[in-house]
């Protein structure tokens, strides 16, 4: 068996074996579709309201998007800053801490009421939850690098900012990427509760929706293409990695050997 395919069979198995068993489950329990409604009725609507879903996906996409592009940039920049400043870092870093105990849902009403029932404050949503763990592991990954290599840097005359752009951001490149999977997976949540708060379209929009009129079977579709769409764009991240630093995968890879 293929190093591919033993990654993919035991998830696939896996998945086979929770979709099996959900499926036994309703047929056997006898448990109303408004609780748990079946796979296969989940799968049926989706086919069925597939441009409804459709539609209201590229509004929550293009929100992710947008937004994950602004937070992991600003992410990075501040992240390159607070390294190479340590006035900066202990101005900053403190606030930074402090802004993660506002929960994002006491923000979102705030964004609306000062952008209106726009695309703004879905992006700024999904901007915020994507700029914190791209901050910290982009510090962490800069600040991870072999002293020795920075000393010898400076020893040949290499100035700071040639050693950050020469040393320090190819060293944190794994350590960023991580931070950029994270955010990537917290950035859908970040675009349903965006809207939640205030939208007239998009996948949370449509959730609630259907939330509201007892929609139990097309709820769960909507969440389906939604976790769908999240996963695609988690493993998009992780080709991304792949292409930027290789070497990175490959040392993984040889190490788990």
């Amino acid at each position: 068996m293929t190093g591919r395919a033993r990654r993919v069979v035991p998830a696939a198995v896996f998945s086979v074996l929770v979709v099996g068993g959900w499926q036994l489950y309703t047929a056997v329990s006898g448990i109303s579709p408004l609780l748990l409604p079946s796979p296969w009725d989940v799968a049926r609507s989706v086919v069925d309201n597939a441009g409804l879903f459709a539609d209201n996906a590229v509004v929550t996409l293009q929100e992710i998007l947008i937004g994950f592009a602004l937070g992991g940039a600003a992410g990075v920049a501040l992240g390159v800053l607070l390294t190479y400043s340590r006035v900066a870092e202990r101005a900053v870093y403190p606030w930074l801490v402090a802004s993660q105990m506002v929960p994002i849902v006491a923000v979102a009403p705030i964004l609306v009421v000062w952008f209106g029932f726009t695309i703004v404050p879905k992006v700024v949503v999904v901007a915020l939850v994507c700029f914190f763990p791209v901050v910290v592991n982009t510090v962490d990954g800069l600040k991870a690098v072999d002293p020795e290599m920075v000393r010898l840097m400076r020893t040949l005359g290499m100035s700071r900012p040639r050693i950050m752009r020469s040393v320090r951001v190819p060293s944190a490149l794994p350590y960023i990427f991580s931070g950029l999977k994270v955010a990537m997976a917290l950035s859908v949540i970040g675009a349903v509760f965006g809207e939640w708060v205030g939208a007239s379209e998009g996948l949370g929009y449509l959730m609630l929706a259907l939330n509201n009129q007892l929609a139990t079977i097309d709820l769960f579709a909507a969440v389906l293409v939604l976790s769908l769409m999240g996963i695609a764009l988690f493993f998009l991240v992780g080709v991304v990695e792949r292409l930027a630093i290789p070497w990175h995968h490959e040392t993984r890879r040889e190490a788990r050997e």
